[in-house]
């Protein structure tokens, strides 16, 4: 099956199959030049999804104004950590809202899995602040991995992720990412949480060299808007 991968900007990705539409981290505010600029979504290029997932509530990962729109003119179901699904309780049916919430603190971390339609969808609860998820996603014939903002990748069990056609992740130093590739090999890495000139460096085989090595080839960095199909 073929997956349709749009980037909107740091975390910010949308997701497409045959039996899916996922927005992860759509919204987003620009904190201090950190993860590039929420130019993409939020507007009326905003593609429809069925689910929105929130990985935490940090506001460089959560418009909750920009969210609250898009969910009042859409049926989409928004599914994240209760310390983001809150914002949106008074608001937005509870049929729609989905609290994801493994306990703190686990090595590996601790999972929790929900069936949605043809999606199965396990949220993991990783290193970051209080509340950050990353999360699995298996729909028929495809398997992806968004690490979010986990600084710790260590910790997680390889076994369990399986074999990933593609992986989002951002290489911060010190969190293994180098050793996490090695071990999952993955049919594509996107990188996440880039800004304009991070990725431009990329582009230009700047960015990086001192943060793993060895550097695997076909790394992906999409600025907001790009899309790609695998």
């Amino acid at each position: 099956m073929t997956l349709s991968v749009t980037s909107g900007g740091n975390a910010a990705v949308y997701l497409k199959t045959d039996s899916a539409q996922i927005l992860i981290d759509p919204f987003f505010q620009e904190v201090g030049g950190v993860g590039g600029r929420p130019v993409w979504f939020g507007g009326a290029e905003t593609p429809p999804a069925n689910l929105v997932l929130i990985t935490h509530a940090h506001p460089d990962h959560l418009d909750t104004r920009k969210t609250l729109a898009y969910l009042k003119k859409s049926s989409a179901v928004l599914a994240g950590p209760e310390a983001a699904v809150r914002f949106f309780r008074q608001d937005i049916p509870a049929e729609r809202l989905l609290s994801l919430e493994p306990r703190e603190g686990k090595k590996p971390p601790d999972a929790v899995e929900k069936k949605l339609g043809e999606l199965s969808l396990t949220a993991f609860r990783t290193y970051h602040a209080s509340g950050h998820n990353s999360y699995l996603l298996e729909m028929p014939g495809v398997r992806v991995y968004h690490d979010a903002d986990n600084e710790l990748t260590q910790p997680l069990d390889i076994a369990r992720l399986g074999q990933l056609d593609a992986l989002f992740l951002c290489p911060w130093a010190g969190s293994g990412a180098g050793e996490l590739l090695s071990r999952l090999k993955p049919g594509k890495w996107f990188l996440i949480h880039m800004n304009d000139s991070e990725i431009s460096d990329h582009r230009a085989g700047y960015f990086l060299p001192g943060l793993i090595s060895p550097v695997p080839s076909g790394v992906v960095a999409l600025s907001p808007g790009e899309k790609m199909e695998i």
